[in-house]
């Protein structure tokens, strides 16, 4: 928090303090002078009407001369230091404290649905405690916002974008809009402004792990896969049991061909969540690509029995790979 005084960057010199002390440093030499040239005598005389006394050849104390030499030294050096030192002016102008937002990450445990949010967030807030300035359109805003996504949910992508940019017209801070206007803006192939919309929304929301979760899938379906690893790695951050994120995580991995990386990711989803089928998958197919094939097998048949309804197509064709692997396989050798 800024003080009730900030610095501004104009500097001041502190001149009545070089002045005194040079004032100060003036009197011995001035004192010497008049009584070595019988000064006082003779204004005494001039006031006394009396005959002028010749001047005393020397001053009563030893070494006074010297005396008011470092003395003089001294305070000149002091008018000096004040003279050439400057200190900042000081202004009435009070700095604004820094602000933040400060929000709480929202934890998938199932495959989230591509929808828009309709939520309104609450407002962000300054480090102090003081609520940014309040938006008047909140409900106007939320009623677009809600139904730009139920024509999201219909497959309106265009018209959804629409009413989310009237939201955001009324409620620039709105988050909810900004990361619903991505997820539409990448159903329609519209990648670059999607990450655009993301980050919009992380920046007034940066700990919401779904929107770093959409931001990640949509690097990844335009190919940016190291932009990609480094949003679910802050997925992670934010949440490090997001059994999804380990699962994305890996995935990119295994796309970057770097698949002794990527296999312990999709364990570790695996662990948190046992019955993630595409995890399973996702882990047969890098053993499978290590070249560990009753591995790869093995884990081919726990998707196979954990597969949907709707992995009911890739369940049968990954039942078709599994027999060709096991035809492949070496057969145990000839008994002794």
């Amino acid at each position: 928090m800024a003080s009730e005084f900030s610095p501004t960057s104009r500097p001041v010199r502190r001149w009545d303090r070089a002045a005194a002390f040079a004032v100060i440093a003036a009197l011995p030499p001035i004192a010497m002078l008049a009584l070595e040239a019988g000064t006082v005598a003779r204004v005494r005389a001039i006031i006394l009407g009396t005959k002028v006394a010749p001047p005393p050849p020397l001053l009563l104390i030893p070494g006074a001369d010297n005396i008011a030499l470092a003395w003089a030294i001294f305070f000149v050096a002091l008018a000096f230091v004040y003279l050439t030192d400057t200190v900042p002016e000081r202004s009435e102008r009070a700095e604004p404290e820094a602000g933040g937002d400060d929000f709480e990450p929202e934890t998938e445990t199932e495959a989230r649905a591509a929808e828009p949010r309709g939520a309104v967030p609450s407002e962000p807030t300054y480090e102090g405690g003081d609520a940014l300035p309040a938006v008047p359109n909140v409900p106007e805003a939320q009623a677009w916002l809600e139904k730009g996504s139920e024509l999201y949910a219909s497959g309106h992508y265009e018209e959804a974008i629409a009413h989310f940019d009237k939201a955001l017209n009324l409620h620039p801070r709105l988050a909810g809009a900004w990361a619903s206007k991505g997820l539409a803006s990448n159903a329609l192939g519209q990648y670059q402004e999607a990450i655009r919309c993301y980050d919009e929304a992380l920046r007034l929301d940066p700990r919401d792990s779904a929107v770093w979760h959409d931001k990640g899938n949509t690097l990844c379906a335009a190919g940016r896969l190291e932009g990609a690893l480094n949003c679910f790695n802050e997925v992670l951050i934010i949440d490090p049991r997001d059994e999804r994120a380990w699962y994305n995580k890996g995935i990119c991995l295994a796309n970057l061909g770097r698949s002794e990386e990527a296999l312990p990711c999709c364990n570790r989803a695996i662990e948190l969540a046992p019955s993630f089928a595409v995890a399973w998958q996702a882990k047969a197919m890098i053993e499978e690509r290590l070249g560990r094939i009753p591995d790869a097998v093995a884990a081919y048949k726990q998707f196979i029995a954990l597969a949907s309804a709707s992995d009911a197509t890739a369940a049968e064709e990954v039942k078709r790979h599994v027999i060709a692997l096991e035809a492949a396989a070496p057969g145990p050798g000839p008994a002794a």
